[in-house]
């Protein structure tokens, strides 16, 4: 019990609790505020949808950035310098990898990846 006292005397002392008597009341809190919640048979917000990737983006990070990621396709040496020869490097790891991808999805690779790093059409 005397150790008691002593600790609440320390805490009283250094400003850690204040005694019963200097203790003023709070008010009650006020009551929140309803939240109303849509009803079913209100119409709904449209949802924010994500963007859909490209069909030779989703081919090109299936099956190539297994091998490498699109570091390659910033260096300073690059194999492709133009339109053509990037055309010609899909295909030849389409080959290579045994892919038998159709024409259109390499047109679509190239597409994205000239869009999204090369950037071809615009020099």
């Amino acid at each position: 019990m005397r150790t008691r006292i002593m600790a609440f005397a320390a805490l009283l002392v250094l400003g850690g609790v204040s005694p019963a008597w200097g203790i003023q009341h709070a008010e009650p809190a006020q009551p929140v505020e309803k939240i109303e919640t849509p009803s079913m048979n209100e119409p709904r917000q449209k949802s924010v949808k994500p963007p859909v990737p490209s069909r030779g983006q989703l081919l090109y990070e299936n099956h190539c950035m297994v091998c490498h990621e699109s570091v390659v396709h910033i260096r300073t040496q690059q194999q492709a310098r133009s339109r053509s020869a990037l055309r010609a490097q899909v295909v030849h790891w389409v080959a290579y990898t045994q892919l038998h991808w159709s024409k259109e999805e390499v047109e679509d690779v190239v597409d994205h990846l000239d869009s999204q790093y090369y950037k071809f059409e615009s020099r």
